[in-house]
């Protein structure tokens, strides 16, 4: 093993702020510790419905602009709150995308270049999900680095 070429300097951890984001940020966060590497969190804000009703509702006063930026602000306040604030001593940088979620991580893998992605197995998820696959399978399919896919709390030793 002495001549292992694999480092891991910048690490993603893509989270929707579901019940599986915790557990996902955690296992990015304590591998970032433990080997000194970058962690980025990457958030999607999933834009498709915005589409949806400025193409078929045509609601009058719609502004998607103001909605992005107070989705941006309150998603900010929650990460900071429910995320980052159970790693105090180490500095992980926010990225906000906006789009369809697997999309998006797909292009921040591919702009960012990380060197691992750890994602969740289970979040926002609907029939659409089901019946297509799941952001995680998708990702994992397509990313150009490893993926490390983080099942539900049920399956996770948090320790402490």
């Amino acid at each position: 093993m002495e001549d292992c070429k694999v480092q891991y300097k910048k690490i993603m951890a893509a989270i929707d702020l579901s019940k599986y984001s915790e557990d996902t940020f955690l296992h990015a966060y304590a591998l970032a510790k433990a080997l000194n590497a970058e962690l980025t969190v990457l958030y999607v804000i999933d834009t498709h419905y915005m589409d949806t009703v400025e193409r078929y509702a045509g609601v009058a006063g719609f502004d998607r602009d103001a909605l992005l930026a107070s989705q941006r602000e309150e998603t900010q306040a929650r990460i900071e709150k429910e995320l980052l604030s159970k790693a105090p001593d180490y500095k992980a940088r926010v990225e906000f995308r906006e789009g369809l979620p697997w999309e998006e991580i797909l292009n921040a893998v591919k702009e960012e270049n990380p060197d691992l992605l750890v994602v969740g197995s289970k979040g926002h998820s609907d029939v659409a999900g089901v019946l297509f696959g799941s952001v995680a399978e998708k990702v994992q399919r397509h990313a150009g680095c490893p993926v490390m896919i983080i099942r539900g709390p049920e399956h996770c030793r948090i320790y402490g």
